[in-house]
């Protein structure tokens, strides 16, 4: 396996449950010795991005340029992701499970975006999160009007 110039930072955020702007700028720091993220550190970054709630404003274009230039620009062929990658960061991020976070939401986007030609699955997952985005909407209105309306929960019951 190949070593990871993150991990010991990233289990200690874990574990510490929150990321502020001074250690994304380590995780910076340490991924720009050395040449480009591993599988294993792209791994380390969705375990943070898993695991942790409490993020840095700077995290979410930190996650987003590193995981796109990694999937996108330093793999082979250049300008592209792979299905076989699609899947494997939908399955590490809990997309199916856990759903999108905005920082997952802007990686699909970016991926999307930067590829030359987008797998039609990742097109296909992206519709699905505005869908589900605006279910919860949806959802959010009607919790607030029968929170207004009390009498209408006691018939939709």
């Amino acid at each position: 396996m190949t070593k990871s110039r993150i991990r010991s930072t990233t289990s200690l955020l874990i574990e510490r449950q929150k990321v502020e702007d001074a250690d994304v700028e380590r995780l910076r720091d340490l991924l720009a010795a050395g040449g480009g993220l591993t599988a294993v550190e792209a791994g380390d970054l969705v375990r943070l991005e898993r695991h942790i709630r409490e993020m840095s404003p700077l995290w979410l274009p930190f996650f987003v340029e590193q995981m796109a230039t990694y999937f996108i620009w330093e793999r082979r062929p250049t300008g592209h992701i792979s299905e076989r990658d699609l899947d494997w960061l939908t399955f590490r991020l809990g997309l199916d499970s856990t759903g999108a976070t905005p920082s997952t939401r802007a990686l699909l986007t970016i991926l999307s975006e930067e590829c030359a030609d987008p797998p039609a699955s990742l097109r296909r997952r992206l519709d699905g999160l505005s869908g589900a985005r605006a279910r919860r909407a949806r959802q959010r209105e009607v919790a607030a009007m029968l929170s207004i309306y009390p009498s209408l929960s006691s018939h939709a019951a």
